[in-house]
C-alpha cells in the first residue's frame, strides 16, 4: 500500500543528493548503487540504462529500497522502501537530461543509442530514518 511522503521529506529529497538503490540478486545478496533520482508527485523516478543489472531487476511489482543521506550531516537520513509501478523506455533520454541538469547544471553528455535509458517509477510503501518518517 502506497504512503504519502511528508512535506519535510519531500523538501529533503528535492535537494540534488545521490540516492543508494538496493536490489536483490538471484543468489539473495544485495547490490547497492549510487544513483540520480527525482521526485514526481509522490513517486521517485530512477533512470538506468537497459544494460544495468540493478535496473534489470526493477520490473513492475519488484520491491526496492532507496537510501538518502544528507552530505552535510550524516545523522539526517531517510530510507524509503517501495514497489516499482512502472518501467518505460519512452522519455528515458529526456529524463536523464533533466536529471543531469539537476545534478550537474547541463544536459547529459553520454547518450548511447545502443544502451537506451529507461524510467523506473517507485511508489513508496514505508519510510524510515530521521527525516519526516
Amino acid at each position: 500500500m502506497s504512503i504519502q511522503l511528508s512535506k519535510e521529506l519531500q523538501s529533503f529529497l528535492g535537494q540534488p543528493i545521490p540516492a543508494v538503490v538496493s536490489t536483490v540478486r538471484k543468489d539473495g545478496s544485495v547490490q547497492m548503487n549510487p544513483v540520480w533520482y527525482d521526485v514526481h508527485g509522490n513517486q521517485i523516478r530512477l533512470n538506468p540504462t537497459v544494460s544495468r543489472r540493478w535496473g534489470k531487476r526493477l520490473a513492475p511489482g519488484t520491491e526496492v529500497t532507496l537510501f538518502f543521506i544528507d552530505p552535510t550531516n550524516m545523522w539526517r537520513w531517510a530510507e524509503i522502501r517501495g514497489r516499482v509501478t512502472e518501467k518505460v523506455k519512452e522519455g528515458g533520454e529526456e529524463h536523464i537530461d533533466a536529471l543531469s541538469r539537476r545534478y550537474l547544471g547541463r544536459d547529459y553528455a553520454d547518450h548511447r543509442p545502443d544502451d537506451p535509458r529507461q524510467i523506473v517509477v517507485v511508489e513508496p510503501t514505508h519510510v524510515g530514518g530521521t527525516i519526516g518518517g
